[in-house]
């Protein structure tokens, strides 16, 4: 029998758990009372067989246990760090918090590149005073804290198993939940701090919004660390009463078909990934896909960064033939400020795009393109989810409201709203009062149109010359157009020096073959953005600074590359003069 999850009532007729009152820990309370047996969590630890199943019952018994344990150490309210990766450990340790009146602190992937830096950072900032992890990844991360002399308290995941006091004693719904760090794609990563009210509200609204049920089966490879994979998939699936699949990000990294194989098997109805994942898909070749069946396919969330019209129609076009339909994209919007879901296009409705004019939105005007060439193609990300608001005011020194044919920037409100960061960035948050009621900048520009929000980009990855303003997630889509392997995935745009470059991986191509692709960039620079004065680097895959869920760093990756030019394979400097010859020079 499949109900929304905001309407599934216990016996005398209550809602399961009110968002106003309840906590975090009633979540895996609640399915363990009524669907013991329901095997919430799915884990393919090697990204295709299962290695561990978690029932409803199981969780709670195991994440009671731990909490015992954890009460013989810590007092109510301290902060612990989970150092876990994709696992029923994560989940056991996440709620063995939350029974026990300690504030789990999520954010770091033990695998993940920069990993122990990152726990460091976040062991300072977060005054947090113990990591629970596996015996393992404890032992390789000690070393690295000991160097910085923090003293911090070392909690092996394996205790639960050995402890058998179950104990249960959560917080208020206006205490702290937990501590998500941001994944620092565009500055330090910040911990972000939510309540019981902030999380419940926002699965609630998932819930609605997208239309849970308790049928849906989901598959991520998300990481847990992250807000779209805590959130998203594990959390949301247990307070559904649905199935979650889980596997290793590392997995999919090193063998992508991984994912599409999994909804296949499992017959999935919902599974997202920010846009890059899918343009991987894209290319893979035929014999990789036989037998791959998306029919069931409902919901495919795509967010976490821009969403490129090129994306959605490339992976639609490839896979409508295994099965999946257009209509199931699912644009979202969403940050770890909000907790995570802002706004997202209804379930089993088609996506909606805007076209407009890349000349006027330089200028923050949203209006009708003049002509092909002045043509960006947005896609909405739908209407914004109950109870919350989004305010676009014109610039930082103008937080006056846009008007409704302005591009602005972006702060939201909410009861699903953190009203604050933990640690340094607590310095660094910008507020708005506008009619008694408190918006959060987002950090992100956008505007509504039609009763839709579209997002154009991050206000820090901005590129200003000449008084001309780019967004790299508009160059990228350009570029894609003339080359299909460019994506968000492999590319980007900085400025050094005040010249815009264009970073891009090197594929197997002649040096004839980059000169073509060279005059395709140039073309582009000028005929759609006026830029006289450019240039391209060509480097490896790897040389890109990323997030733990994939997106890329670009200030980090600017400055890696620029203190380590031997990354950069190729330089070729693009210069248009008068009579718009091009003037091709390689550098090196």
């Amino acid at each position: 029998m499949e109900k929304n999850f905001h309407t599934i009532l216990e016996p005398g007729g209550q809602k399961i758990i009110d968002w106003q009152t309840g906590a975090l820990a009633e979540l895996s309370r609640f399915q363990a009372a009524i669907n013991p047996d329901l095997e919430v969590l799915t884990f393919l630890g090697d990204g295709r067989n299962e290695t561990a199943r978690l029932t409803a019952q199981e969780l709670d018994a195991k994440a009671g246990n731990l909490a015992g344990w954890l009460r013989k150490c810590l007092k109510p309210k301290q902060r612990v760090i989970l150092l876990l990766e994709n696992g029923p450990e994560y989940l056991l340790a996440l709620f063995g918090c939350a029974y026990a009146g300690v504030t789990p602190v999520s954010g770091v992937y033990p695998t993940d590149f920069g990993s122990k830096q990152r726990l460091c950072h976040i062991v300072k900032d977060s005054d947090a005073v113990a990591v629970i992890g596996e015996k393992n990844t404890l032992s390789s991360f000690q070393k690295e804290c000991q160097l910085e002399s923090l003293n911090i308290l070392w909690i092996p995941v394996e205790l639960a198993e050995k402890y058998s006091a179950y104990y249960y004693s959560p917080l208020k719904n206006s205490d702290e939940a937990l501590i998500q760090y941001t994944s620092g794609s565009t500055n330090i990563p910040k911990g972000v701090i939510l309540t019981s009210r902030n999380i419940l509200f926002n699965l609630t609204q998932q819930g609605i919004k997208l239309g849970y049920t308790q049928g849906d089966v989901g598959v991520s490879w998300l990481p847990l660390s992250h807000d779209m994979g805590l959130m998203g998939a594990a959390l949301m699936a247990i307070a559904a009463g649905g199935q979650c699949i889980l596997l290793p990000p590392e997995k999919f990294l090193q063998t992508p078909t991984i994912w599409l194989c999994a909804i296949s098997k499992y017959k999935a109805t919902l599974s997202g990934a920010p846009g890059f994942a899918y343009d991987i898909c894209v290319n893979f070749k035929d014999n990789l896909l036989e037998n791959i069946d998306l029919s069931k396919w409902e919901q495919a969330f795509v967010g976490s960064e821009s969403i490129n019209f090129e994306t959605i129609r490339k992976f639609s076009s490839k896979f409508s033939k295994y099965g999946f339909k257009n209509k199931a994209f699912c644009p979202c919007y969403g940050l770890a400020e909000a907790t995570l879901l802002v706004s997202s296009k209804a379930r089993k409705k088609n996506v909606f795009l805007g076209k407009f004019s890349r000349a006027f939105l330089t200028e923050s005007v949203v209006a009708p393109p003049l002509s092909l060439d002045d043509e960006r193609i947005v896609i909405s990300c739908g209407e914004v989810i109950d109870d919350t608001h989004i305010l676009v005011v014109k610039n930082e020194t103008d937080f006056s409201l846009s008007a409704e044919n302005e591009e602005g920037l972006l702060f939201v409100s909410g009861p699903g709203v953190s009203q604050g960061y933990c640690g340094h960035g607590n310095q660094n948050i910008i507020k708005l009062e506008y009619n008694g009621i408190i918006y959060v900048y987002t950090g992100d520009k956008g505007f509504y149109y039609d009763k839709n929000l579209f997002l154009t980009g991050r206000k820090s990855n901005e590129i200003i010359i000449n008084g001309f303003k780019i967004d790299p997630e508009d160059f990228v889509f350009s570029v894609s157009q003339k080359e299909p392997r460019i994506s968000q995935n492999n590319s980007t745009i900085f400025l050094n020096d005040n010249i815009p470059v264009f970073v891009c991986s090197c594929f197997n191509r002649s040096d004839y073959e980059d000169r073509i692709f060279s005059e395709q960039i140039k073309k582009i620079f000028y005929e759609k953005f006026r830029i006289h004065k450019s240039e391209i680097w060509f480097v490896n895959s790897a040389s890109f600074d990323k997030t733990p869920s994939g997106k890329i760093m670009v200030d980090a990756t600017k400055y890696n590359l620029i203190c380590n030019e031997n990354l950069i394979l190729k330089k070729i400097r693009l210069d248009i003069v008068k009579n718009l010859t091009l003037l091709k020079k390689e550098i090196f």
